[in-house]
């Protein structure tokens, strides 16, 4: 689901999309996929080569503001 609050409790009205975070370890989450679209809420990251992935996804504003990073999810590749 898309925020609709910034952190100090006040509505969002500059949602301007989404940054995933994702790599091979939780600590390492060195690549990146910018999600220019506000509306986009699902994102398929393809072509992962066998292993564990950790992601995670920030919100970001129009004024280039980002959110802390959402708790991270993990999804094993065979």
């Amino acid at each position: 689901m898309a925020p609709t609050k910034n952190t100090d409790g006040t509505a969002l009205t500059d949602l301007a999309g989404y940054r995933i975070l994702y790599g091979v370890s939780v600590s390492a989450l060195s690549s990146t996929i910018d999600v220019s679209n506000p509306a986009v809420t699902t994102y398929a990251v393809e072509n992962l080569s066998p292993g564990t992935w950790y992601f995670c996804v920030k919100a970001t504003t129009t004024a280039n503001a980002e959110s802390a990073c959402s708790n991270t999810a993990s999804k094993t590749i065979q």
